[in-house]
């Protein structure tokens, strides 16, 4: 029989008429001599190379036939030879003949043609195993209840890291529902962000550059967070409810160290951000808190001495960054190490770079860089990324893949973020992170969830709005810290006022955590409006 078949992966050209036995039929199968084959999503990734067939499945295309049944096993019910069928198979669709198991055939109806009809199976079985099987959807029950649409956007979507980290967390912990009654709760995640200036001007950046704050904010911010500390409810997530980062640089805060360590002395496990210019021996002989870190994520802006400069205008900055991180992980013991990078739209190849990069520091160290974390310049291009900037990170990302086990980084995780893991899983099928426009901010914000907090005991209820001195920002500074008031005071306070009135500049406050929250605390009001409980919605309530 005639089949098409691939000489090699790549586009429809690669195609060509070949020739095979025709198959028989086994107890359970039924022989199609094929009329028409869908073309799917899958066939497309197969023939390209990026989608191998499962183990013991034909090598040829097509997932979906129709055509008339010219044999059967002995085991078929409901089928005989002469019924005009479609099927959904496993593989071998582009045949003249085709095997099918008998369960997965649906009659065709007179007035549907077989070109018709080819289109069906794949759609159709896809749509009845969800909500049938997995689901088992029954009479008068609700889909929303079900428990597939929880294990698909938490296992499956492309937003999936966002959910476990971001939405799950404050769902469990009932956060998400002090928002929606406007109630206090202490936040999720709190930011500390001690740094007093910065020896970078990132391109990128969103702060005024030559804003800093003064020296003497050293100690009150070191009062300031030592409070926040002290004043943690209990059942408090003790590992993850703070972070140290930016703003400005985390090590120019003269007693990081003492932060760090006591911090950790409360029981309190502590993750820091920085760029790792100031993280030199003697630095850390004089901050010896800094070895109490449980995680230190280090923020890479070039992966040589142009392309450093280029981003930070820092001209000594890529040696001193490079020499640091190696002499640090000499020194540290259980601390995990990990690097930042922002891929720029016109360094997309740095990926690949960051691998040689990592691989040298491990060689230099004997130790090794635990993680690195991908994003892209989220300020203003998530939703701009061109076809072409898409296909080539699809096959720097591809490339990234298959060169860590070649450079002996195997044990590296990469984490991709949200827009750069969708390019790296499916080129076609990119979804960029939706961004929420200035009409669909919260008015109330949710400070329930994420605060961050300055040296000057400052609280903001979003990420890019505690840049320093950024134009607008400080109206949402929902209220300060100090001796006089607690956490509880200043959310409090805050949620018995008006809240804020959205301006059209004020989406620019916003980091993916803040779009992706804001979007589903959305979502769920427009569910209440509806009818829908919240508890019903797709991620259930423990």
């Amino acid at each position: 029989m005639r089949v098409v078949e691939i000489k090699k992966q790549g586009g429809p050209e690669v195609l060509y008429i070949g020739s095979r036995p025709i198959p028989k039929p086994k107890n359970n199968e039924v022989l199609i001599k094929v009329k028409a084959a869908g073309v799917n999503k899958p066939d497309i990734l197969q023939r390209e190379g990026e989608y191998p067939p499962p183990k013991g499945v034909s090598d040829i295309l097509g997932l979906e036939i129709s055509g008339g049944v010219v044999e059967i096993g002995k085991k078929t019910k409901n089928i005989k030879i002469g019924d005009k069928v479609c099927a959904l198979v496993s593989g071998g669709g582009y045949s003249e003949y085709c095997l099918a198991p008998y369960q997965q055939c649906l009659p065709i109806p007179k007035n549907i043609s077989f070109e018709e009809a080819s289109t069906i199976p794949e759609t159709f079985f896809t749509v009845w195993f969800n909500l049938f099987i997995r689901s088992r959807i029954e009479k008068n029950k609700k889909i929303r209840e079900t428990d597939w649409a929880q294990d698909y956007i938490i296992n499956s979507g492309i937003g999936s890291k966002y959910w476990k980290n971001t939405i799950i967390p404050s769902i469990q912990s009932g956060k998400a529902q002090a928002v929606l009654d406007e109630k206090y709760s202490y936040p999720d995640r709190v930011g500390l962000c001690p740094g007093l200036s910065c020896m970078f001007f990132c391109s990128f950046c969103g702060r005024n550059y030559s804003a800093f704050y003064k020296r003497e904010f050293g100690e009150k911010g070191f009062q300031v967070f030592k409070q926040i500390i002290d004043q943690t409810p209990e059942g408090v997530n003790k590992k993850n409810v703070y972070h140290i980062t930016g703003g400005l640089e985390p090590l120019t805060f003269p007693r990081i160290g003492d932060l760090i360590s006591y911090a950790r002395e409360k029981g309190f496990d502590m993750e820091m951000q920085t760029n790792g210019y100031n993280l030199n021996p003697d630095f850390i002989e004089k901050h010896p808190g800094i070895k109490d870190l449980s995680i230190l994520r280090v923020s890479l802006y070039g992966v040589d001495d142009y392309s450093t400069f280029e981003v930070t205008k820092n001209k000594k900055g890529y040696e001193i960054v490079r020499k640091n991180l190696i002499d640090f992980l000499k020194l540290r013991t259980k601390i995990k190490v990990g690097l930042n990078y922002v891929l720029l739209h016109d360094h997309l190849d740095h990926a690949l770079k960051l691998l040689d990069y990592i691989k040298e520091i491990n060689i230099e160290s004997g130790n090794q860089i635990d993680f690195l974390t991908l994003r892209e310049d989220f300020s203003d291009r998530a939703t701009n990324i061109s076809g072409k900037e898409r296909e080539k990170l699809h096959s720097v990302f591809s490339d990234v893949q298959t060169r860590l086990e070649d450079k002996n980084l195997d044990r590296l995780h990469i984490d991709y973020g949200y827009a750069l893991e969708a390019i790296r899983k499916n080129k076609e099928s990119f979804e960029p992170l939706k961004r929420v426009d200035y009409k669909q901010l919260r008015p109330k914000v949710f400070p329930q969830i994420a605060v961050m907090i300055d040296a000057k005991g400052d609280v903001y209820s979003y990420h890019e709005a505690a840049f320093l001195a950024r134009e607008g920002a400080k109206r949402y500074s929902i209220g300060v810290i100090d001796q006089e008031h607690s956490m509880q005071d200043v959310i409090s306070n805050f949620l018995d006022t008006n809240g804020i009135d959205p301006l059209p500049s004020d989406t620019g406050y916003l980091d993916a955590f803040d779009h992706v929250t804001t979007l589903f605390l959305n979502q769920l009001e427009s569910d209440i409006k509806f009818g829908i409980p919240w508890s019903q919605g797709p991620i259930k309530i423990p």
